[in-house]
């Protein structure tokens, strides 16, 4: 843990802490086959590296005694589209979220559908109208106000309404025209095997712009192995947001505003995670949602109240300081308290916004499955917390022992 000064107060951590050489030749641009033949990198608590594939696994697991595994089950949405200007020109839209509602009712709506949006090549782009025309499917864009016509909001985002004929929903259209929003630093546009590719396969409900990650190197083979085991996938969601890109802010971590980002929250999720006690996480998208329960439960006994977003800086006393006491003795705890005070109708939907940091205590999990993660990034702060290990040391081996990085790329199994 980070040296503390005679207050309590974290020494400033910089956001250049988190970066380190990553050469263009070590980002994956495709997957391996079979997605369990994916390398797997062993990080103990104690002792040395340990190099295996995904295949391993379950018997990593089984010596971790893990009794809960559990996974991100949202599904990306086909989210970039690319539409034609009445003028010419090719022109990109990035779909982020809905204006209004949540993403299944704006999926479903029959006729026209309103988002927040990234736009490339927004300055050849006035306010006219653009579209897209494919086997009897026609789609138009405007900007939602008419009248102010296209205006940036805070963030570089724009206000667009969608409006289509020759299919029953705007999912429907999505899945017709939108292309995958594979993340930029694979310098390519997706093609139709990214459909699958880019897709867990236990992936359920639509809403995120960008896939969980570490759940890519599962396929049904290893998971028939697993349920063999005893070890069935638990599942929980997180719609993963674009923010999940957007690198540190430069200066201090305290400097830097974490994005928000919508979890899904059933009964029988909070039941098991009361029941079990060496939980392992697949992925960062996991490991964010399971602490913010905790997080929840503390500000609930704290204030009488759930927040709708959970704030970035609730498990620390502020920006600069380590995790703060609680009134749970344990994680399981929480949930209990939870199962008795969640708004489950049937399902609990808030936002966290909780950054992960070095210095704060992961109450969760056992062990985390994770790739390696882009430099300069929030994702990487996140390893740099559960880590004995100095994650550099980790990523160095890594590289040099060929392992392949980002999103479609090899990953690691962190021991907490």
């Amino acid at each position: 843990m980070r040296r503390k000064d005679k207050t309590g107060y974290l020494c400033s951590v910089l956001s250049s802490e988190f970066e380190y050489n990553l050469k263009e030749e070590k980002i994956a641009s495709h997957p391996v086959s079979p997605r369990r033949s994916a390398k797997l990198l062993r990080v103990p608590l104690c002792g040395e590296l340990e190099h295996g594939t995904f295949e391993d696994l379950p018997s990593y697991l089984k010596d971790l005694k893990c009794d809960s595994l559990w996974v991100n089950d949202t599904k990306v949405i086909q989210s970039r589209l690319y539409l034609v200007r009445p003028f010419g020109g090719r022109l990109e839209i990035f779909l982020l979220e809905p204006l209004v509602g949540v993403t299944e009712i704006a999926l479903s709506n029959r006729t026209t559908s309103s988002w927040k949006c990234m736009i490339r090549r927004v300055m050849k782009w006035k306010s006219e109208t653009a579209s897209l025309n494919l086997d009897g499917l026609s789609l138009t864009v405007t900007p939602t106000d008419k009248i102010a016509g296209l205006i940036r909001n805070e963030g570089g985002t724009y206000d667009l309404t969608f409006n289509w004929t020759g299919a029953p929903s705007f999912g429907d259209v999505l899945d017709i025209l939108g292309k995958m929003p594979l993340p930029p630093y694979m310098q390519r546009e997706s093609d139709s095997s990214d459909s699958i590719e880019y897709q867990t396969v236990f992936a359920r409900l639509p809403g995120s712009v960008a896939a969980p990650t570490a759940g890519l190197h599962y396929d049904d083979t290893l998971l028939e192995k697993l349920t063999e085991q005893g070890l069935p996938i638990s599942r929980l969601t997180l719609h993963v947001g674009a923010g999940t890109f957007r690198p540190l802010s430069e200066g201090s971590l305290s400097d830097h505003t974490m994005h928000a980002e919508r979890c899904l929250i059933t009964r029988d999720t909070l039941n098991h995670l009361a029941s079990t006690t060496r939980r392992v996480a697949t992925g960062t998208t996991s490991l964010r949602t399971l602490e913010s329960l905790f997080w929840m439960a503390v500000v609930h006994h704290e204030t009488g109240e759930f927040p709708q977003v959970l704030g970035q800086w609730t498990p620390y006393n502020n920006e600069k300081s380590a995790c703060r006491a609680t009134p749970f003795d344990s994680y399981e705890d929480a949930m209990h308290y939870l199962l008795k005070h969640a708004p489950l109708n049937p399902t609990w939907d808030f936002r966290t916004q909780i950054m992960i940091r070095p210095g704060y205590k992961v109450r969760s999990i056992i062990a985390l499955v994770t790739n390696f993660h882009q430099p300069g990034s929030t994702l990487l702060c996140l390893i740099a917390a559960c880590m004995a290990t100095p994650w550099k040391n980790v990523y160095t081996t890594a590289l040099q022992s060929n392992y392949r990085f980002l999103s479609y790329g090899d990953g690691c199994l962190i021991e907490l």
